[in-house]
């Protein structure tokens, strides 16, 4: 089994092996190593084994009726253009097969887990690319796997390559460069988080959990700021730490808390939710902390609280700003001490528990206000999280929308949205952030057997299950714009898009220009 290896600038760039089908070597993407020297033309080279030797059929002077064969020596360069080199490697059979088998066991858990996510772009903000083993070419040309409509950036500008050792990033003679981490680069090996930019568009590694987490199945996400927070839940995942999530009612604080738990090393153990502020004042110690038999009137058995019943697990406390200032003291106990004691009980009990808290309350005004205590508040929020509204990021809402509309199928059958229905949605504040978004779009499926939901549908909903029209006060004076450029600034029908008389939008829009 024979193999060569490529050098570019005289550092090595990677091992090919050679079998029975030729490689093809040169400056087009469709080869099957492709190099970018200026003394390389598209299709330069075309290397074969033959007879236990390994030869480069010249290709170029081919074209000019005078074929040429570069027998590859074993560790002789053999020169390719301005900046590259070959050479042969001969590996025996039985370390070729060790080497090319943890070689291929590096390569695939990289497929498996390397992602390009795009933080900042033109356009395309949020977007995630899999590296699936093929090379991902980038540029403003239509053929790119990535094309970035940006005047900074060349036709073929960069291009990403799975290699033996990770991904790999190379310069394709961009006018303007490419950049790792702020420094400009022609080649260059690519760690988890590294930021590279191209043009006016920055690019993040980020790699899929191996634990499963990835983009967990209970979490719909496009937004930058989501796809950020989904890159913090797995870097917080192995850790035992307490986490303390912000964010709105209904904008998926309880997802994020099962996102952390499935990530990380007690994804096996149980997931205990407890509502802090839905229970009575005199029910919520004993449900977080258990309690004996006979330890008030009607506790006729031994009673687990949710502490004990998450045990090596994780426990949510939602509405950790609606707890009691004396339960905070006893929760602030458990989570230094991590033990509990039942209500009744003589003996403290080990509890072995992730705490993760979450609230829609501004903890840090409650502090300063003295109705919540600064020490349970620091003790908690060693890791913070917070979760941006609904209103403000629209890939979701799109992303959701298909979602749920996907998820209901089964009872209401198929349905898409229209235009100016999505334009609605998209106008729309959300108050009830996500919650509010599936009741609309389940109670426009419901009230019509079309296959297409539209404007008129969305109305409806709206006034169902908020009592307001689309087309009132929640209305953004952002999305009133957009709404009138995507329909060609027609004022009339973006008022039938949004639903409100056209002498309404006219006000609007003139008093936000205000």
């Amino acid at each position: 089994m024979e193999k060569i290896r490529l050098y570019c600038r005289g550092q090595s760039y990677g091992e090919f092996q050679v079998g029975d089908r030729p490689i093809a070597v040169g400056g087009d993407r469709n080869c099957d190593i492709v190099v970018h020297d200026p003394e390389v033309a598209d299709h330069h080279w075309l290397v074969v084994s033959r007879g236990g030797t390994v030869i480069a059929y010249d290709l170029v002077r081919a074209q000019t009726g005078q074929p040429r064969e570069h027998p590859i020596p074993v560790n002789r360069h053999v020169a390719l253009g301005r900046y590259y080199s070959m050479t042969r490697v001969s590996v025996p059979e039985n370390e070729h097969m060790q080497r090319e088998g943890r070689c291929t066991e590096r390569l695939d858990l990289f497929r498996s887990r390397a992602q390009l996510v795009i933080i900042a772009g033109i356009g395309s903000e949020g977007k995630r690319i899999s590296v699936n083993g093929s090379p991902i070419h980038i540029g403003s040309a239509d053929d790119n796997d990535l094309v970035i409509p940006d005047k900074a950036v060349s036709a073929r500008h960069c291009r990403f390559e799975p290699g033996e050792s990770g991904l790999v990033i190379r310069d394709l003679g961009s006018r303007n460069g490419t950049f790792v981490n702020g420094v400009r680069v022609i080649t260059a090996l690519l760690s988890e988080g590294a930021m590279v930019r191209v043009g006016r568009t920055t690019l993040r590694i980020v790699a899929r959990s191996d634990r499963g987490l990835g983009k967990p199945e209970e979490m719909v996400a496009e937004s930058p700021a989501m796809l950020e927070i989904l890159d913090e839940v797995q870097s917080m995942a192995a850790l035992s730490w307490p986490v303390l999530i912000f964010g709105e009612s209904g904008t998926g604080k309880e997802h994020i808390a099962r996102a952390l738990h499935k990530a990380g090393p007690r994804r096996h153990e149980t997931f205990v939710a407890l509502n802090a502020g839905g229970l009575p004042r005199e029910l919520i110690e004993s449900e977080l902390f258990g309690h004996e038999r006979g330890s008030f009137t009607g506790a006729s058995t031994v009673h687990k609280g949710m502490f004990e019943q998450a045990n090596r697990g994780t426990i949510f406390l939602d509405e950790i700003g609606e707890l009691p200032l004396d339960m905070q003291a006893r929760l602030l106990r458990t989570v230094e001490s991590g033990e509990i004691r039942r209500v009744g009980g003589e003996t403290n009990i080990r509890a072995d528990v992730r705490v993760v808290c979450a609230t829609n309350r501004n903890l840090r005004a409650m502090v300063a206000a003295g109705q919540f205590r600064e020490d349970l508040y620091y003790r908690l929020a060693r890791f913070v999280i917070e979760i941006p509204p609904l209103r403000s990021r629209p890939e979701d809402i799109e992303a959701l929308t298909g979602h749920f509309l996907n998820r209901i199928a089964s009872e209401v059958g198929p349905r898409q949205v229209n235009q100016e229905a999505m334009v609605q949605l998209l106008g729309y504040s959300w108050p009830g952030n996500v919650r509010e978004l599936f009741n609309v779009l389940a109670t426009a499926c419901a009230s019509t057997s079309a296959l297409q939901l539209e404007s008129a549908d969305i109305e409806r909903a709206f006034v169902r299950v908020g009592g307001v029209s689309a087309g009132g006060k929640n209305v953004t004076p952002d999305a009133l714009r957009q709404a009138l450029q995507n329909h060609g600034g027609n004022l009339s029908a973006t008022a039938r898009a949004l639903g409100m008389a056209r002498t309404t939008l006219r006000d609007r829009l003139k008093a936000a220009s205000a």
